[in-house]
């Protein structure tokens, strides 16, 4: 099918061809209200490896292999292992619109604009209406993703609903570095960093705040209004958010967290740690020269395709952001830890309304982890961490007793750890948020549908880590299941029209109110956006989820278990040995039951 193209003169840039969606989506579906996409504008530049990135305010006229000025097609991700697409993945094949990817470090920096032709057409006009923004960052554990360059992430789905329901927006999705290129952290690269007088650490969360930045300088461009602008993101994209929400840096105006807080990849390793995790990336390179600048220079005379190999080799899942103090990244004096989050992100001066969420089974994922473990064993090491009565207490809300059957015990302890990695500190933070946020509107929702994909790990699992993914840019809808007059695909749409319908400052559900704490006595608060796979999307107070997820074949959800858990890793912290602040032993302890499976990068 030929591309149809649309050249803006932007006020700044000049002129930019991008991709005009007017007759049907890759897919084949329909297109009702027309869409440009504007693909892989560059927004920053990396002089070398392992430095900061430098702001655009121009076109390049030599960037990556593309004709100049030319934004039909998309330019290079960050290099990465690439992810499973095909048959046997979790989307079910080959997203319609894939094309193979390409990877360059130095030309990764770029971000991809849907927005309406309608808005284009007028921006010549002195009294256009400026639109709300909308911004994804996309996850992939701060080791790999592309959902700037992605057929799966496609935004225009999201953008055409948008502008035929009357909530026109305009839509950004940003790349940034990964793994070893964008997250590594050494007292080599602290001291060259001093000399050099810039930051260190956090390249890819500093190529964040450099694309934001862009975005608001030139999206008005766009037919954009930079002081309006929502920020969404899932697993690490949501975390990158969370941790920018905890800073004194103004990036955005509201934000959507979906299945991920900093205490998800833990928040206290320290510069040692790193440099632990370094020198093994040096060894496994066999680079072994005696000084830093030989050490600097070895590593980035190599090929990127030798770095990669670590993160394939090593089967490294997830890498970390830095957060200590070396990187002055944080307001001075601001700890972020499991204890500090909430209460960090609730006092944010400059961030007004929050949606934050979860999956109903973000533990599914570590189950081949899990595959050696028994019963016995796990038991053993959560009473080495927590003691034997506190530990029957959290085990004993999840159903994990001694002698119990192996398969079902495997489960369980699923459901456990991703409650510890991730639904817990949702839960926690929202609370926080209910708590201390009375200013500004605050929404919680969970998502249980299945994957209704066959041939992967996660076939027809419920609530499975990054499975809103699979709906809310409606890319896969014509793949999905037509029984219950297209159920599944109806969900994904409520769910896209929920995150517009925030952008432009409502209630993302008909009925919803923001979240609250239960009133003593009455337990009734806490209202919960809900999507399930009997009653799609509702709005329920705790007390009603309560009773009806006791129902659901899938299972309740577990209010008791994350309170359970949270109340006994605090207790236990205070209580235990040791030097350091009490937030820090308690720190500690949480850290000890989070790496009971070890993924992220100061694991073994």
């Amino acid at each position: 099918m030929a591309t149809h193209t649309f050249t803006l003169n932007h006020p700044q840039l000049g002129g930019l061809t991008g991709r005009l969606v007017d007759h049907q989506h890759a897919d084949g579906q329909p297109v009702v209200e027309p869409i440009v996409q504007f693909r892989s504008i560059p927004y920053a530049t990396i002089p070398a490896r392992f430095t900061q990135s430098v702001l655009l305010d121009h076109i390049p006229e030599h960037f990556d292999s593309r004709p100049h000025r030319d934004f039909t097609q998309y330019g290079a991700g960050c290099p990465q292992v690439p992810q499973p697409k095909g048959r046997g993945s979790a989307r079910g094949g080959h997203v319609p619109g894939d094309v193979p990817i390409t990877y360059d470090e130095r030309a990764c920096l770029n971000l991809t604009i849907s927005v309406p032709v309608k808005t284009l057409e007028a921006t010549s006009g002195s009294k256009t209406r400026l639109l709300p923004v909308m911004v994804y960052v996309h996850g992939g554990g701060f080791v790999e993703g592309t959902g700037h360059i992605s057929a799966l992430h496609d935004t225009t789905k999201m953008a055409e609903l948008a502008a035929h329901e009357g909530m026109d927006v305009v839509i950004v999705s940003i790349g940034y570095r990964l793994n070893w290129q964008g997250f590594i952290a050494c007292t080599d690269l602290l001291d060259e960093s001093r000399e050099r007088g810039e930051p260190a650490f956090n390249y890819g969360l500093r190529d964040q705040r450099t694309a934001f930045r862009w975005i608001r300088e030139h999206i008005a461009g766009f037919g954009g209004d930079a002081d309006n602008i929502t920020a969404f993101g899932e697993s690490a994209g949501a975390i990158s958010l969370y941790i920018h929400g905890c800073t004194d840096v103004p990036l955005f105006r509201r934000v959507i967290i979906g299945s991920g807080t900093p205490s998800n990849v833990g928040t206290s390793a320290t510069l040692d740690d790193f440099d632990t995790y370094y020198h093994r990336l040096l060894s496994y390179l066999s680079i072994t020269e005696p000084t830093r600048r030989g050490r600097l220079h070895a590593l980035r005379a190599t090929p990127i395709s030798r770095i990669i190999d670590f993160i394939r080799d090593h089967s490294v899942q997830a890498m970390k952001p830095f957060f200590g103090p070396e990187a002055a990244f944080f307001p001075p004096q601001q700890q972020l830890l499991w204890t500090t989050e909430g209460d960090i992100l609730a006092n944010c001066p400059w961030l007004e309304d929050i949606m934050i969420g979860d999956d109903f089974f973000e533990g599914l994922m570590l189950a081949p982890k899990l595959l050696e473990t028994t019963s016995g064993n796990f038991i053993e090491r959560v009473q080495g961490i927590l003691g034997e009565e506190p530990a029957r207490r959290v085990l004993g809300a999840y159903g994990i007793t001694p002698g119990m059957d192996e398969g079902l015990f495997w489960q369980r302890a699923m459901v456990f750890l991703g409650d510890v990695l991730f639904s817990e500190p949702t839960h926690s933070t929202a609370g926080a948020l209910a708590r201390h946020s009375r200013q500004r509107r605050v929404y919680r929702w969970q998502f249980s549908l299945q994957n209704p994909f066959p041939g992967s790990p996660y076939s027809y699992g419920t609530g499975h880590h990054f499975i809103e993914l699979l709906y809310v840019f409606m890319t896969l809808s014509a793949r999905m299941p037509t029984h219950r007059d297209g159920f599944l695909r109806r969900q994904g749409e409520e769910m896209a029209r929920a995150w517009v319908r925030f952008a432009n400052g409502r209630p993302p559900l008909p009925g919803a109110r923001p979240y609250d704490l239960p009133v003593p006595g009455r337990g009734d608060g806490g209202s919960i956006m809900v999507c399930d796979m009997l009653r799609g999307w509702t709005v329920r107070t705790r007390a009603e989820d309560e009773v009806i997820s006791r129902e659901d074949l899938w299972g309740e959800r577990r209010y008791q278990g994350w309170e359970v858990l949270n109340e006994e890793i605090k207790r236990v912290g205070r209580a235990a040995a040791g030097g350091g602040e009490e937030k820090e032993r308690i720190e500690a302890t949480r850290d000890q039951l989070r790496m009971l499976v070890r993924w992220d990068n100061t694991g073994e």
